[in-house]
């Protein structure tokens, strides 16, 4: 076979008998040129090249902000304990009747309905939701623990005492609230007035439930003691009334032992079915969790969390309110993954919704709801349908009892006097309804009364009516039983001289 006869000569071959040579370098111009990174743009003017340092004034700016932020909250926290302490050294009763003497001379006068609070914001709100009603706001200067009596097991205290010091003050001795509803700056007189609500709620009811008895100022100025045998009508219709029967000047609140651990345990949920189906049978289990609460994160996700006292940590330990941790509603969600038990503080377990980092709220509601439980799982659909942006559902489990007088909230009246019914407490999480972030205020106020006239039709209760986008008077009225209100309003003197619970709610 022949060899094909190629036009470039085969070096490596020898010819002639010659040795062969080696193969001859390329050409310079065959070589394929180096790689060579693009020129970096030219740094305009003011601005730092990417090699530089950076600037020592940006290095310094968060651990600055940080410390003047920490001095003044130090500060203010200083400050308000030094106004304490002077009020302190006038005694409660001179200061009630201080208080009583105003409301004298300015329901006298006949310029406005009275209500707690103070400055222009409380005129301006209530103007908003009832053109007609001028508010005349009254500071009352009562936030005090007066006593501990730990053989009846109360703790008295004045209405304006922030949840936050209460069970400082409490836990420091052993005790704890049965229902301790957060955040920290939340009032013993607003969750009394209002909707308070907790994981315990299931075992003791809502934050008024546990209430032993209230001293009331009246539109006389006469100030009365109320409990469940002492002024029983006024004791029932006080809850959810927003001091639109009277001032609140000071309250007995029941008391249990405390322990210095909670152990909690988060369950994964495939979704809100399955959670609604958890949650009503673990608080309705006779030998359920102290404490049972759960978070919708979205169609196919949710986390139920349950929670017992404890002696002393036998695993993790987690201190869910220090400043740098998130929030328990995303540190549930991270642990459901995992299905991990921790320990966590008492202390910090009441306060585990709290503020987070620079006083900024964790999380926030827009809406709030009391249903019969059975109706749970339809609400849940409800809310994702209307509330088409919100970040998440919390939903607790709450029992209510019908008394013999009912009063605003309550079972229905197919549910005998005395007995008890399940409801859950179902809070629309972060931001406005609908497409309210991007300026549609019509469909947030268009969700709002959807949400709240889909309450109405189910026997439950609203629990956030924010104005202008709560219910109407009237959807108000048929949403609780104002029977009773209505007759204690008349009796003792509260017509004319405070502002009516609509107003007050609406105003919020």
């Amino acid at each position: 076979m022949k060899t094909p006869v190629t036009d470039t000569p085969d070096r490596s071959v020898a010819h002639d008998g010659a040795a062969a040579l080696p193969p001859a370098p390329p050409s310079p111009a065959a070589l394929p040129a180096p790689y060579a990174p693009p020129a970096p743009p030219a740094p305009s003017a003011g601005t730092r090249p990417s090699g530089a340092p950076r600037s020592r004034h940006r290095t310094l700016t968060v651990p600055l902000f940080l410390a003047v932020t920490g001095l003044l909250s130090l500060v203010c926290a200083s400050y308000a304990a030094c106004r304490r302490a002077l009020r302190r050294l006038t005694p409660h009763e001179k200061r009630v009747a201080r208080l009583g003497a105003t409301v004298r001379r300015r329901a006298g006068e006949r310029a406005g309905l009275l209500c707690t609070g103070s400055g222009a914001g409380v005129r301006a709100a209530l103007r908003t939701s009832s053109p007609t009603c001028a508010a005349r706001p009254v500071r009352l200067g009562l936030d005090a623990v007066l006593r501990l009596d730990t053989e009846r097991r109360v703790v008295r205290v004045e209405p304006g005492v922030t949840m936050g010091r209460l069970v400082r003050h409490l836990a420091r001795r052993g005790w704890t609230l049965p229902v301790a509803p957060g955040p920290d700056s939340a009032t013993v007189g607003g969750l009394t007035m209002g909707c308070g609500v907790d994981a315990a709620s299931h075992r003791y009811g809502l934050f008024a439930d546990t209430v032993e008895s209230y001293d009331v100022l009246l539109g006389t100025g006469e100030v009365v003691r109320v409990s469940a045998t002492e002024h029983p009508d006024l004791f029932h219709a006080l809850p959810w009334s927003r001091g639109s029967l009277g001032f609140v000047v000071a309250v007995e609140l029941r008391v249990v032992p405390a322990r210095p651990w909670v152990e909690v345990r988060y369950h994964p949920v495939a979704g809100p079915e399955e959670m609604c189906r958890d949650l009503t049978r673990l608080a309705e289990a006779a030998d359920g969790p102290a404490f049972v609460e759960g978070f919708v994160h979205g169609p196919g996700e949710g986390v139920v969390v349950t929670a017992e006292f404890a002696d002393r940590p036998r695993g993790r330990r987690n201190h869910v309110r220090r400043w740098y941790k998130p929030s328990f509603r995303a540190h549930a969600r991270a642990r459901a993954r995992t299905g991990a038990v921790e320990y966590v503080p008492l202390g910090h377990y009441h306060r585990r919704h709290g503020r987070g980092l620079l006083g900024h709220p964790r999380h926030a509601v827009a809406q709030e709801a009391l249903v019969p439980a059975h109706h749970l799982e339809d609400l849940v659909r409800h809310c994702r349908q209307v509330f088409e942006e919100a970040d998440g559902l919390w939903v607790r489990p709450a029992r209510l009892t019908r008394g013999a007088t009912p009063g605003l909230v309550g079972p229905g009246p197919e549910v005998g006097a005395g007995q008890r019914q399940l409801f859950m407490d179902v809070a629309v999480l972060a931001g406005a309804p609908g497409r309210a972030r991007r300026g549609a205020l019509r469909d947030a106020e268009d969700a709002a009364r959807r949400f709240a006239a889909w309450v109405n039709a189910r026997q439950g209760f609203q629990a956030v009516p924010h104005a202008p986008s709560g219910p109407a008077r009237d959807e108000h009225r048929s949403m609780f039983d104002c029977w009773l209100y209505d007759r204690v309003r008349h009796a003792y003197g509260a017509e004319g001289v405070f502002v009516d619970a609509y107003d007050r709610a609406a105003s919020r």
